[in-house]
């Protein structure tokens, strides 16, 4: 069988647990730093600075090219990629765009394609990752455009339905990245192992609580995909390896009030002797509210490395982050994009593309700065 493009290379070890496809698997974090003793399996990422572009690597450069490229399968006429992301905004997105458009150049470059035969990426999405009608609006406009693959990072799983059907009835591959749809698989899915993403914030929060107390989650809305695997991995974590932590989830979107309000009445009412955070708003928001009580010292493990978490870590604010591989994300589900475009046939891409996860802490921050890893 022919393939239009191998897997992607990552210019790191990977860990023995990663999985391309199939079922559920629960890979350890990787580690830019020591690793703790309970971790057998370790994977140290690096990421592409911006001055090296979509160049191809020379002899002298100690890293292998962004993606391994079959020579023989150049794409037949021009191709337009186009992402539809949860958001424009904030550094993960930026960070995503940034990687996604730095992969579509190496393709180009190693094809030699130019102008109206290159491979074309676009990358669009509201605002604001709550801005669900605005993301929907944004999908149709895209669809109408008639694109050769859609990339699409849906801010609520039950969404999409009509237009995934609109996809597939005009010929459109979907690859889904980030965060799944209900209604549709897509022609492939790629994005961070999310339970054992989950898993990890729990084993590293347990561990500065002491292995007891009371555990709180806080995630931005149930309507999130990956929030809510995020919270399942916590959650069964907790339940099988910590017997004296008791742990509950509060869905920010579902609480009466706004989010403040609700982080501001756990801390009050001393519900937490820890605190998980599902992503990097829901981590700033707490951060901020922490500071009304500066004679609390809650334990906090936040998601994702947005510069307030990086201070917040420096200053012992905050036990530290799961960050995800944007870098390898964004380069798998280009992969992903780029062979369903080219050969038309979805059966043969790899369907669930899970990306290992990285724990980023005080001992490890510097190293994870110099290596790229964070997103702002």
């Amino acid at each position: 069988m022919k393939r239009a493009l191998a897997a992607v290379l990552c210019f790191v070890t990977v860990l023995a647990g990663l999985s391309g496809c199939g079922g559920e698997s629960h890979p350890a974090a990787a580690s830019v730093g020591a690793t703790p003793a309970q971790m057998e399996t370790s994977q140290a990422t690096g990421a592409v600075s911006e001055d090296q572009g979509a160049a191809v690597a020379t002899e002298e450069a100690e890293e292998p090219p962004l993606l391994q490229l079959d020579s023989e399968l150049a794409p037949k006429e021009s191709i337009h990629i186009a992402v539809v992301a949860k958001s424009t905004e904030g550094g993960y997105w930026k960070c995503m765009k940034k990687h996604m458009k730095e992969a579509v150049g190496y393709i180009n470059e190693f094809y030699g394609l130019e102008g109206d035969n290159a491979v074309q990426v676009t990358f669009e999405g509201p605002d604001s990752e709550e801005k669900v009608e605005d993301q929907i609006n944004t999908i149709d406009a895209v669809l109408a455009e008639n694109p050769s693959v859609l990339c699409l990072s849906a801010i609520d799983m039950d969404s999409c339905q009509a237009q995934m059907e609109t996809a597939a009835d005009n010929g459109i591959p979907v690859v889904l990245f980030d965060s799944k749809v209900k209604n549709g698989d897509g022609t492939a899915f790629c994005a961070t192992d999310n339970r054992a993403a989950g898993a990890e914030g729990a084993r590293r929060l347990c561990a500065a609580m002491n292995g007891e107390g009371k555990a709180v989650v806080f995630a931005d809305a149930a309507y999130s995909h990956a929030a809510r695997n995020r919270v399942k991995g916590f959650q069964k974590e907790i339940e099988t390896a910590f017997p004296d932590v008791s742990a509950e989830h509060v869905f920010l979107q579902e609480s009466e009030g706004d989010s403040r309000s609700a982080i501001s009445d756990v801390l009050e009412k001393g519900r937490a002797d820890g605190i998980f955070c599902t992503s990097q708003a829901v981590a700033e928001q707490v951060l901020s509210c922490l500071e009304a009580y500066p004679e609390k010292e809650i334990p906090l493990v936040g998601f994702d490395a947005g510069i307030q978490q990086v201070q917040a870590v420096r200053e012992g604010r905050e036990t530290g982050m799961v960050v995800q591989d944007i870098p390898l994300m964004a380069r798998q589900t280009i992969q992903a994009a780029l062979y369903a475009a080219a050969e038309g046939e979805p059966d043969k891409i790899e369907k669930n593309i899970k990306v290992d996860h990285v724990w980023v802490d005080s001992e490890s921050l510097e190293e994870a700065v110099q290596k790229g890893l964070l997103y702002d």
